[in-house]
C-alpha cells in the first residue's frame, strides 16, 4: 500500500509539472513575469514610412541618406514600417496554477503582438520613378522585381505577387515588410520608387522613398 500511493503521488506531481508548463509558457503580462503593461495586443494602422538600408555586418544595419551611393551586394531593401495606434481588449486572464517559478519560460509580450485587429492586404504596388531597364521605364510597375522580407533578419523570403496571393485572407501580422528589388537597374542607377498599400478597410496609403544610386 506505501508503493502505491508514492507511485500515486509520483504521478500527480509529473502531470502537474506537464500541465503546469504550459500554463506558464503562456502567460500574458502579469506581475509574476514583472512585465510591464502594454497599450494594447492590436494595431490599427494609420499611415506608413519608407526607409532605405545599406547592410553593415551580419547584425546591423544603415539608414542610406538622399542621393547616397550604395553597392547592390550591401543594399539591404526598402523598410515599410506602418504607423500604428494600439488596441486594447480585455482578455480572459490564464490560470494563476503552476508548480514551476516564474523565472522559467516567462515571456513578456509586446504591444501589437496579435497583430492587426481589422486589415487585410488588399495590393502593394511598387513603381519605378526611374528607367530600370527596357521592360521598366520610368512609371513602370515593378512588383515582379520585387521580394518581400518579414524583416532584414530573413534570409528566404518571396516575390510580391505570390507574397499578395498568400497571405490575401490573412490580417497584417507584424507592423513592418522589408522590400528589396532582385537586381540593380540597368539603365540609370538612380533607384527611386513610389510604394502604395491598399488596404481591405478601403484606407490606401502612398509614400516615395529618397532617390539612391544603386550600383
Amino acid at each position: 500500500m506505501k508503493t502505491f500511493v508514492n507511485n500515486t503521488k509520483t504521478k500527480i506531481i509529473v502531470i502537474a509539472l506537464v500541465v503546469g508548463l504550459p500554463l506558464q509558457m503562456c502567460t500574458t503580462n502579469n506581475d509574476d513575469c514583472n512585465c510591464g503593461p502594454i497599450a494594447g495586443e492590436f494595431f490599427d494602422i494609420t499611415g506608413m514610412d519608407l526607409s532605405s538600408y545599406e547592410r553593415i555586418d551580419e547584425n546591423e544595419v544603415e539608414i542610406l541618406e538622399e542621393n547616397e551611393a550604395v553597392a547592390y551586394d550591401t543594399y539591404d531593401g526598402i523598410q515599410l514600417e506602418y504607423d500604428v495606434d494600439f488596441i486594447s481588449e480585455a482578455s480572459q486572464k490564464s490560470l494563476g496554477f503552476s508548480l514551476i517559478s516564474s523565472a522559467y519560460a516567462c515571456s513578456c509580450k509586446q504591444d501589437g503582438y496579435a497583430g492587426s485587429k481589422f486589415e487585410k492586404l488588399s495590393n502593394l504596388t511598387v513603381t519605378t520613378l526611374n528607367d530600370f531597364d527596357e521592360d521598366h521605364l520610368a512609371g513602370s510597375v515593378i512588383n515582379d522585381l520585387i521580394v518581400v522580407k518579414s524583416s532584414f533578419r530573413d534570409a528566404n523570403g518571396e516575390y510580391l505577387q505570390d507574397f499578395l496571393e498568400n497571405y490575401a485572407e490573412s490580417n497584417i501580422s507584424d507592423p513592418y515588410l522589408n522590400l528589396k528589388v532582385d537586381r540593380k537597374p540597368i539603365l540609370d542607377e538612380n533607384f527611386k520608387v513610389r510604394v502604395k498599400v491598399e488596404l481591405s478597410t478601403g484606407e490606401v496609403y502612398e509614400e516615395v522613398t529618397s532617390n539612391i544610386i544603386l550600383q
